[in-house]
Protein backbone atom coordinates (compact mmCIF):
# COMPACT_ATOMS: atom_id res chain seq x y z
CA UNK A 1 0.00 0.00 0.00
CA UNK A 2 1.16 3.36 -0.79
CA UNK A 3 1.59 5.36 2.40
CA UNK A 4 0.66 8.83 0.32
CA UNK A 5 -3.12 9.78 0.37
CA UNK A 6 -4.36 11.15 -3.47
CA UNK A 7 -4.30 14.71 -3.61
CA UNK A 8 -6.82 16.66 -1.23
CA UNK A 9 -10.43 15.23 -2.52
CA UNK A 10 -11.26 19.23 -2.66
CA UNK A 11 -9.13 19.80 -5.52
CA UNK A 12 -11.63 19.61 -8.70
CA UNK A 13 -12.40 20.82 -12.26
CA UNK A 14 -14.21 23.31 -12.63
CA UNK A 15 -15.22 25.84 -15.81
CA UNK A 16 -14.43 28.98 -16.53
CA UNK A 17 -17.68 30.18 -14.72
CA UNK A 18 -16.90 28.74 -11.91
CA UNK A 19 -14.28 32.29 -11.46
CA UNK A 20 -17.20 34.51 -12.36
CA UNK A 21 -17.94 37.24 -9.29
CA UNK A 22 -15.93 35.01 -6.75
CA UNK A 23 -12.47 35.90 -5.35
CA UNK A 24 -9.78 34.01 -6.79
CA UNK A 25 -6.35 33.14 -5.79
CA UNK A 26 -3.61 31.95 -7.44
CA UNK A 27 -0.75 30.27 -6.28
CA UNK A 28 2.66 30.61 -8.07
CA UNK A 29 3.16 34.04 -10.66
CA UNK A 30 4.87 31.41 -13.01
CA UNK A 31 4.08 30.93 -16.79
CA UNK A 32 0.81 29.05 -15.34
CA UNK A 33 -0.12 31.59 -12.61
CA UNK A 34 -0.08 34.51 -14.92
CA UNK A 35 -2.17 32.17 -17.52
CA UNK A 36 -4.65 31.78 -14.56
CA UNK A 37 -4.88 35.20 -13.41
CA UNK A 38 -6.02 36.07 -17.47
CA UNK A 39 -8.55 33.47 -17.02
CA UNK A 40 -10.11 34.89 -14.06
CA UNK A 41 -10.23 38.49 -15.05
CA UNK A 42 -11.84 37.06 -18.32
CA UNK A 43 -14.00 35.15 -16.82
CA UNK A 44 -15.54 38.50 -14.77
CA UNK A 45 -13.89 37.43 -10.90
CA UNK A 46 -14.82 39.58 -8.45
CA UNK A 47 -10.95 40.20 -7.04
CA UNK A 48 -7.96 38.16 -7.98
CA UNK A 49 -5.35 37.69 -5.54
CA UNK A 50 -1.98 36.09 -6.37
CA UNK A 51 0.49 34.59 -3.76
CA UNK A 52 4.24 33.71 -4.44
CA UNK A 53 7.30 33.14 -2.43
CA UNK A 54 9.11 35.12 -4.64
CA UNK A 55 8.34 39.18 -5.19
CA UNK A 56 5.67 40.32 -7.26
CA UNK A 57 5.43 43.86 -8.32
CA UNK A 58 1.78 45.23 -7.91
CA UNK A 59 2.73 47.47 -10.33
CA UNK A 60 2.98 45.50 -13.20
CA UNK A 61 -0.35 43.45 -12.16
CA UNK A 62 -3.37 44.33 -14.08
CA UNK A 63 -6.11 46.08 -12.53
CA UNK A 64 -7.87 44.24 -10.02
CA UNK A 65 -5.32 41.99 -9.09
CA UNK A 66 -3.43 42.12 -5.72
CA UNK A 67 -0.62 40.21 -4.59
CA UNK A 68 0.94 39.06 -1.42
CA UNK A 69 4.51 36.80 -0.05
CA UNK A 70 1.70 35.08 2.23
CA UNK A 71 0.09 31.99 0.98
CA UNK A 72 -2.36 31.94 4.12
CA UNK A 73 -4.03 35.29 2.47
CA UNK A 74 -5.57 32.76 -0.27
CA UNK A 75 -7.79 31.38 2.51
CA UNK A 76 -9.99 34.38 2.63
CA UNK A 77 -10.75 33.56 -1.29
CA UNK A 78 -13.32 31.67 -2.45
CA UNK A 79 -11.24 29.51 -5.47
CA UNK A 80 -7.16 29.12 -5.95
CA UNK A 81 -5.90 28.07 -8.73
CA UNK A 82 -2.72 26.19 -7.88
CA UNK A 83 0.23 26.08 -10.23
CA UNK A 84 1.50 22.80 -11.22
CA UNK A 85 4.99 23.32 -9.46
CA UNK A 86 3.13 23.33 -5.90
CA UNK A 87 3.02 19.73 -4.50
CA UNK A 88 -0.85 19.09 -3.12
CA UNK A 89 1.24 16.99 -0.83
CA UNK A 90 2.96 19.99 1.38
CA UNK A 91 1.22 21.10 4.56
CA UNK A 92 0.48 23.86 3.31
CA UNK A 93 -1.52 23.08 0.04
CA UNK A 94 -3.66 20.48 2.42
CA UNK A 95 -4.00 22.81 4.89
CA UNK A 96 -5.55 25.30 2.26
CA UNK A 97 -7.56 22.74 0.62
CA UNK A 98 -9.30 21.93 4.01
CA UNK A 99 -10.35 25.67 4.13
CA UNK A 100 -11.27 26.71 0.61
CA UNK A 101 -11.68 25.39 -3.12
CA UNK A 102 -8.42 24.93 -4.79
CA UNK A 103 -8.22 24.08 -8.57
CA UNK A 104 -5.74 23.43 -11.44
CA UNK A 105 -5.30 25.39 -14.50
CA UNK A 106 -5.01 22.49 -16.45
CA UNK A 107 -8.09 21.23 -14.93
CA UNK A 108 -10.21 24.34 -15.86
CA UNK A 109 -8.92 24.39 -19.29
CA UNK A 110 -9.93 20.74 -19.93
CA UNK A 111 -13.41 20.94 -18.33
CA UNK A 112 -13.81 23.94 -20.39
CA UNK A 113 -12.54 22.13 -23.58
CA UNK A 114 -15.12 19.43 -22.97
CA UNK A 115 -17.79 21.58 -22.45
CA UNK A 116 -17.06 23.11 -26.11
CA UNK A 117 -17.01 19.55 -27.69
CA UNK A 118 -13.24 20.34 -28.74
CA UNK A 119 -10.95 16.85 -29.36
CA UNK A 120 -9.18 16.15 -26.80
CA UNK A 121 -5.54 14.50 -26.46
CA UNK A 122 -3.78 14.11 -23.67
CA UNK A 123 -0.12 12.31 -23.79
CA UNK A 124 2.00 11.88 -20.79
CA UNK A 125 5.25 10.17 -20.12
CA UNK A 126 7.99 10.67 -17.76
CA UNK A 127 10.52 10.93 -21.14
CA UNK A 128 8.90 11.57 -24.63
CA UNK A 129 6.08 13.32 -24.43
CA UNK A 130 6.91 16.86 -25.41
CA UNK A 131 8.12 15.25 -28.90
CA UNK A 132 5.17 13.14 -29.46
CA UNK A 133 3.12 15.93 -28.70
CA UNK A 134 4.37 18.02 -30.76
CA UNK A 135 4.56 15.19 -33.64
CA UNK A 136 1.03 14.61 -33.24
CA UNK A 137 -0.47 17.95 -33.51
CA UNK A 138 2.06 18.01 -36.74
CA UNK A 139 1.11 14.91 -38.38
CA UNK A 140 -3.13 15.82 -37.88
CA UNK A 141 -2.39 19.51 -39.06
CA UNK A 142 -0.72 17.79 -42.24
CA UNK A 143 -3.47 15.28 -42.93
CA UNK A 144 -5.95 18.53 -43.00
CA UNK A 145 -6.84 18.36 -39.13
CA UNK A 146 -5.61 21.05 -37.81
CA UNK A 147 -4.24 20.70 -34.23
CA UNK A 148 -3.34 23.35 -31.40
CA UNK A 149 -0.19 22.15 -29.39
CA UNK A 150 -0.24 23.09 -25.71
CA UNK A 151 0.73 22.31 -22.00
CA UNK A 152 3.49 21.68 -19.68
CA UNK A 153 6.61 23.63 -21.49
CA UNK A 154 4.87 25.19 -24.35
CA UNK A 155 1.85 27.24 -24.44
CA UNK A 156 -0.17 27.25 -20.62
CA UNK A 157 -3.18 25.35 -21.67
CA UNK A 158 -5.49 27.62 -20.14
CA UNK A 159 -3.93 30.69 -22.61
CA UNK A 160 -4.75 28.33 -25.56
CA UNK A 161 -8.34 27.40 -24.72
CA UNK A 162 -8.61 31.11 -23.93
CA UNK A 163 -7.51 32.38 -27.44
CA UNK A 164 -9.96 29.75 -29.27
CA UNK A 165 -9.21 26.25 -30.29
CA UNK A 166 -12.42 26.99 -32.90
CA UNK A 167 -12.26 23.06 -34.95
CA UNK A 168 -9.36 21.94 -34.17
CA UNK A 169 -8.49 19.84 -32.26
CA UNK A 170 -6.26 20.30 -28.72
CA UNK A 171 -3.01 18.31 -28.29
CA UNK A 172 -1.99 18.41 -24.65
CA UNK A 173 1.32 17.31 -23.01
CA UNK A 174 0.62 16.94 -19.73
CA UNK A 175 2.75 16.55 -16.72
CA UNK A 176 2.91 14.54 -13.70
CA UNK A 177 2.13 17.72 -11.86
CA UNK A 178 -0.42 18.59 -13.72
CA UNK A 179 -1.94 15.36 -13.87
CA UNK A 180 -2.09 14.28 -10.21
CA UNK A 181 -5.04 17.15 -10.48
CA UNK A 182 -7.13 15.99 -13.26
CA UNK A 183 -9.60 12.97 -12.53
CA UNK A 184 -12.29 13.45 -14.90
CA UNK A 185 -10.69 13.87 -18.05
CA UNK A 186 -12.78 11.85 -21.13
CA UNK A 187 -10.89 12.14 -23.95
CA UNK A 188 -8.38 10.45 -25.80
CA UNK A 189 -4.93 9.86 -23.96
CA UNK A 190 -0.90 8.92 -25.21
CA UNK A 191 1.34 7.27 -22.75
CA UNK A 192 5.13 7.55 -23.39
CA UNK A 193 7.49 5.74 -21.22
CA UNK A 194 7.69 5.43 -17.27
CA UNK A 195 10.24 5.94 -15.12
CA UNK A 196 10.28 7.41 -11.64
CA UNK A 197 11.01 11.05 -11.55
CA UNK A 198 10.10 13.93 -9.49
CA UNK A 199 10.24 12.00 -5.73
CA UNK A 200 10.18 15.07 -4.39
CA UNK A 201 7.08 16.66 -5.23
CA UNK A 202 5.06 13.02 -5.58
CA UNK A 203 7.04 11.78 -2.27
CA UNK A 204 7.83 8.23 -3.36
CA UNK A 205 7.43 6.04 -6.74
CA UNK A 206 4.27 4.41 -6.16
CA UNK A 207 2.79 7.90 -6.08
CA UNK A 208 4.38 9.22 -8.98
CA UNK A 209 3.26 6.67 -11.19
CA UNK A 210 -0.06 6.66 -9.95
CA UNK A 211 -0.30 10.21 -9.82
CA UNK A 212 1.21 10.32 -13.42
CA UNK A 213 -1.56 8.34 -14.50
CA UNK A 214 -4.72 9.92 -12.58
CA UNK A 215 -5.53 12.03 -15.81
CA UNK A 216 -6.49 8.47 -17.83
CA UNK A 217 -8.62 7.19 -15.00
CA UNK A 218 -11.56 8.51 -16.08
CA UNK A 219 -11.33 7.59 -20.10
CA UNK A 220 -13.39 5.26 -21.76
CA UNK A 221 -12.18 1.60 -23.03
CA UNK A 222 -10.15 1.54 -26.26
CA UNK A 223 -9.11 5.27 -25.97
CA UNK A 224 -5.26 5.16 -24.14
CA UNK A 225 -2.21 4.26 -26.24
CA UNK A 226 0.79 3.18 -24.62
CA UNK A 227 4.06 2.24 -25.52
CA UNK A 228 5.33 -1.05 -24.66
CA UNK A 229 8.00 0.45 -22.06
CA UNK A 230 5.17 1.65 -20.38
CA UNK A 231 2.23 -0.89 -20.19
CA UNK A 232 2.89 -3.30 -17.41
CA UNK A 233 2.95 -0.44 -14.90
CA UNK A 234 0.32 1.29 -16.63
CA UNK A 235 -2.06 -1.48 -16.08
CA UNK A 236 -1.46 -1.78 -12.65
CA UNK A 237 -3.01 1.79 -12.18
CA UNK A 238 -5.42 1.85 -15.00
CA UNK A 239 -8.05 -0.62 -16.05
CA UNK A 240 -6.68 -2.81 -19.14
CA UNK A 241 -9.07 -2.25 -21.10
CA UNK A 242 -8.91 1.48 -21.43
CA UNK A 243 -5.17 0.74 -23.06
CA UNK A 244 -4.53 0.23 -26.80
CA UNK A 245 -0.99 -0.73 -28.36
CA UNK A 246 -0.01 0.93 -31.23
CA UNK A 247 0.39 -2.20 -33.37
CA UNK A 248 -3.48 -2.70 -32.95
CA UNK A 249 -4.43 0.62 -34.26
CA UNK A 250 -1.72 1.03 -36.87
CA UNK A 251 -1.93 0.17 -40.55
CA UNK A 252 0.23 -2.53 -41.69
CA UNK A 253 3.65 -0.88 -43.12
CA UNK A 254 3.36 2.65 -42.19
CA UNK A 255 5.48 2.71 -39.79
CA UNK A 256 7.94 1.25 -41.80
CA UNK A 257 7.32 4.04 -44.28
CA UNK A 258 7.23 7.03 -41.18
CA UNK A 259 10.72 7.10 -40.61
CA UNK A 260 11.59 9.94 -37.85
CA UNK A 261 14.76 11.18 -40.22
CA UNK A 262 15.63 14.18 -37.66
CA UNK A 263 15.18 12.12 -34.43
CA UNK A 264 17.79 9.92 -33.56
CA UNK A 265 17.62 6.62 -31.57
CA UNK A 266 15.16 3.79 -30.66
CA UNK A 267 12.99 5.56 -28.33
CA UNK A 268 11.90 8.16 -30.70
CA UNK A 269 10.70 5.14 -33.16
CA UNK A 270 8.74 4.13 -30.16
CA UNK A 271 7.34 7.70 -29.80
CA UNK A 272 6.39 7.89 -33.48
CA UNK A 273 4.04 4.96 -33.27
CA UNK A 274 2.45 6.03 -30.36
CA UNK A 275 1.42 9.47 -32.00
CA UNK A 276 0.57 7.92 -34.97
CA UNK A 277 -1.70 5.44 -33.27
CA UNK A 278 -2.95 8.40 -30.85
CA UNK A 279 -3.86 10.27 -34.06
CA UNK A 280 -6.42 7.07 -35.35
CA UNK A 281 -7.64 7.41 -31.95
CA UNK A 282 -8.91 11.06 -32.50
CA UNK A 283 -10.00 9.39 -35.64
CA UNK A 284 -7.80 10.33 -38.36
CA UNK A 285 -7.44 7.76 -41.53
CA UNK A 286 -4.15 6.73 -41.59
CA UNK A 287 -4.26 4.84 -44.58
CA UNK A 288 -6.15 7.56 -46.81
CA UNK A 289 -3.53 9.91 -45.90
CA UNK A 290 -0.61 7.62 -45.26
CA UNK A 291 1.68 10.41 -47.59
CA UNK A 292 0.88 13.63 -45.72
CA UNK A 293 1.55 11.27 -42.75
CA UNK A 294 4.74 10.26 -43.29
CA UNK A 295 5.96 13.40 -45.21
CA UNK A 296 5.32 14.62 -41.56
CA UNK A 297 7.17 12.60 -39.62
CA UNK A 298 9.99 12.91 -42.00
CA UNK A 299 10.26 16.44 -42.07
CA UNK A 300 9.66 16.47 -38.16
CA UNK A 301 12.87 17.86 -36.48
CA UNK A 302 14.24 17.36 -32.67
CA UNK A 303 12.20 20.19 -30.39
CA UNK A 304 14.60 22.32 -28.47
CA UNK A 305 16.59 20.88 -25.62
CA UNK A 306 16.29 17.09 -26.88
CA UNK A 307 19.50 15.60 -28.49
CA UNK A 308 19.67 18.95 -30.38
CA UNK A 309 23.32 20.04 -31.45
CA UNK A 310 23.86 23.34 -30.46
CA UNK A 311 27.33 23.82 -31.90
CA UNK A 312 30.82 22.65 -32.86
CA UNK A 313 34.33 22.80 -32.23
CA UNK A 314 37.86 21.36 -33.94
CA UNK A 315 35.58 18.54 -35.52
CA UNK A 316 33.76 17.92 -31.87
CA UNK A 317 29.78 18.27 -32.16
CA UNK A 318 28.29 19.66 -28.86
CA UNK A 319 24.60 18.55 -28.21
CA UNK A 320 21.93 19.96 -26.01
CA UNK A 321 20.05 17.32 -24.25
CA UNK A 322 19.28 19.22 -20.66
CA UNK A 323 15.59 18.56 -20.65
CA UNK A 324 17.15 14.54 -19.70
CA UNK A 325 16.12 14.81 -15.86
CA UNK A 326 16.28 11.31 -15.33
CA UNK A 327 18.88 7.95 -15.76
CA UNK A 328 16.56 6.53 -17.92
CA UNK A 329 16.45 9.33 -20.47
CA UNK A 330 20.53 9.81 -20.14
CA UNK A 331 20.58 5.53 -21.32
CA UNK A 332 18.27 6.48 -24.88
CA UNK A 333 20.63 9.81 -25.53
CA UNK A 334 23.45 7.16 -25.64
CA UNK A 335 21.88 4.72 -27.58
CA UNK A 336 20.94 7.25 -30.20
CA UNK A 337 24.63 8.26 -30.34
CA UNK A 338 25.63 4.60 -30.00
CA UNK A 339 27.69 5.33 -33.47
CA UNK A 340 29.87 7.63 -32.12
CA UNK A 341 32.63 8.58 -29.34
CA UNK A 342 30.81 10.41 -26.46
CA UNK A 343 31.82 12.62 -23.44
CA UNK A 344 28.68 12.83 -20.82
CA UNK A 345 28.27 15.59 -18.80
CA UNK A 346 25.96 14.44 -16.21
CA UNK A 347 24.78 15.93 -12.91
CA UNK A 348 22.27 18.46 -11.19
CA UNK A 349 19.69 18.36 -8.05
CA UNK A 350 19.75 15.19 -6.24
CA UNK A 351 15.91 14.11 -6.21
CA UNK A 352 17.09 10.30 -4.32
CA UNK A 353 16.46 8.60 -8.51
CA UNK A 354 19.22 5.51 -8.20
CA UNK A 355 22.03 5.83 -11.17
CA UNK A 356 23.20 2.39 -10.54
CA UNK A 357 21.90 1.46 -13.39
CA UNK A 358 23.65 4.67 -15.41
CA UNK A 359 26.88 3.75 -13.99
CA UNK A 360 26.69 -0.06 -15.14
CA UNK A 361 26.35 1.44 -18.81
CA UNK A 362 29.06 3.61 -18.24
CA UNK A 363 31.00 0.68 -17.10
CA UNK A 364 29.99 -1.41 -19.97
CA UNK A 365 30.82 1.26 -22.91
CA UNK A 366 33.75 2.83 -20.85
CA UNK A 367 35.42 2.46 -24.44
CA UNK A 368 33.76 4.78 -26.22
CA UNK A 369 31.91 6.68 -23.25
CA UNK A 370 34.00 9.17 -21.26
CA UNK A 371 32.08 10.63 -17.99
CA UNK A 372 32.31 14.33 -16.75
CA UNK A 373 30.26 14.94 -13.46
CA UNK A 374 28.70 18.16 -12.20
CA UNK A 375 27.40 18.46 -8.73
CA UNK A 376 25.19 17.49 -7.17
CA UNK A 377 24.53 13.77 -8.73
CA UNK A 378 27.84 13.80 -10.46
CA UNK A 379 29.45 12.70 -7.10
CA UNK A 380 27.09 9.86 -6.30
CA UNK A 381 27.12 9.31 -9.75
CA UNK A 382 31.10 9.16 -10.20
CA UNK A 383 30.88 6.74 -7.03
CA UNK A 384 29.01 4.40 -8.65
CA UNK A 385 30.84 4.02 -12.01
CA UNK A 386 33.70 3.11 -9.52
CA UNK A 387 31.96 1.02 -7.68
CA UNK A 388 30.34 -1.01 -10.51
CA UNK A 389 34.17 -0.50 -12.45
CA UNK A 390 35.57 -2.74 -9.54
CA UNK A 391 39.18 -1.10 -10.48
CA UNK A 392 38.87 -1.35 -13.59
CA UNK A 393 40.30 1.74 -15.96
CA UNK A 394 37.38 4.69 -16.31
CA UNK A 395 37.47 7.94 -18.18
CA UNK A 396 35.83 9.98 -15.57
CA UNK A 397 36.37 13.34 -13.97
CA UNK A 398 34.53 15.19 -11.29
CA UNK A 399 33.89 18.82 -12.09
CA UNK A 400 32.44 21.68 -9.59
CA UNK A 401 30.70 23.87 -12.45
CA UNK A 402 29.55 23.22 -15.98
CA UNK A 403 32.46 25.77 -16.88
CA UNK A 404 35.21 23.15 -15.70
CA UNK A 405 32.93 20.50 -17.02
CA UNK A 406 32.64 21.66 -20.72
CA UNK A 407 36.47 22.81 -20.82
CA UNK A 408 37.28 19.43 -19.49
CA UNK A 409 35.35 17.99 -22.38
CA UNK A 410 36.61 20.22 -24.69
CA UNK A 411 40.15 19.15 -23.95
CA UNK A 412 39.55 15.16 -23.92
CA UNK A 413 37.08 14.93 -26.52
CA UNK A 414 38.67 13.67 -30.17
CA UNK A 415 37.81 14.81 -33.55
CA UNK A 416 34.70 13.45 -34.60
CA UNK A 417 33.36 12.82 -31.16
CA UNK A 418 30.08 14.42 -29.43
CA UNK A 419 30.21 16.35 -26.07
CA UNK A 420 26.80 15.33 -24.84
CA UNK A 421 25.29 17.52 -21.74
CA UNK A 422 22.48 15.04 -20.98
CA UNK A 423 21.84 15.83 -16.72
CA UNK A 424 20.00 12.86 -15.69
CA UNK A 425 18.77 15.34 -13.00
CA UNK A 426 16.81 18.82 -12.80
CA UNK A 427 19.10 21.90 -12.90
CA UNK A 428 17.34 24.12 -10.20
CA UNK A 429 20.44 23.40 -7.59
CA UNK A 430 22.05 25.71 -9.81
CA UNK A 431 19.89 27.08 -12.42
CA UNK A 432 16.38 28.64 -13.10
CA UNK A 433 15.85 26.03 -15.00
CA UNK A 434 16.68 23.63 -17.79
CA UNK A 435 16.62 26.40 -20.47
CA UNK A 436 18.84 28.90 -18.40
CA UNK A 437 21.38 25.70 -18.45
CA UNK A 438 21.22 25.02 -22.01
CA UNK A 439 21.66 29.18 -22.65
CA UNK A 440 24.64 29.07 -20.25
CA UNK A 441 25.88 25.71 -21.78
CA UNK A 442 25.85 27.05 -25.39
CA UNK A 443 27.55 30.52 -24.22
CA UNK A 444 30.69 28.32 -22.51
CA UNK A 445 30.97 27.30 -26.05
CA UNK A 446 31.01 30.58 -27.81
CA UNK A 447 33.33 31.81 -25.69
CA UNK A 448 35.67 29.25 -26.27
CA UNK A 449 35.15 29.84 -30.27
CA UNK A 450 32.74 27.16 -30.88
CA UNK A 451 30.43 27.56 -33.83
CA UNK A 452 26.46 27.69 -33.44
CA UNK A 453 24.83 25.45 -35.25
CA UNK A 454 23.48 26.82 -38.17
CA UNK A 455 25.25 30.00 -37.85
CA UNK A 456 26.55 32.09 -40.60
Amino acid sequence: MDPRPAPPPRERSLRLAGLAGRRVGVWGHGREGRAAVRAALAAGAAGVLVADSRPVDPAALPLGVAATADVADLAGCDVVVRSPGISPYREDARSLADRTLVTTGTGIALAEAAAQGVPVLCVTGTKGKSTTSALAAAVLTAAGRPAVHAGNIGTPLLDAVLDGVGDRTLVVEVSSYQAAAVPDFTGRGALTSLAPEHLDWHGSEETYFRDKLRVFTGCPERSVVVSAQARPLAQRYLDPAQLVDPAEVLPAGLTGRAQPVHLPGAHNLSNVAVALAACALLGLDLTATADAVVAAVAGFRALPHRLAPVATLDGVTFVDDTLSTTPVSVLAALDALADRPVTLIAGGQDRGLDYTGLARTLVQRRDTVALVTVPDTGARLAADVRREAGGAAVRLAETASLTEAVATAVATTAPGGVVLLSPGAPSYNRFRDYEELAATYEQILVDAGAERVGAS
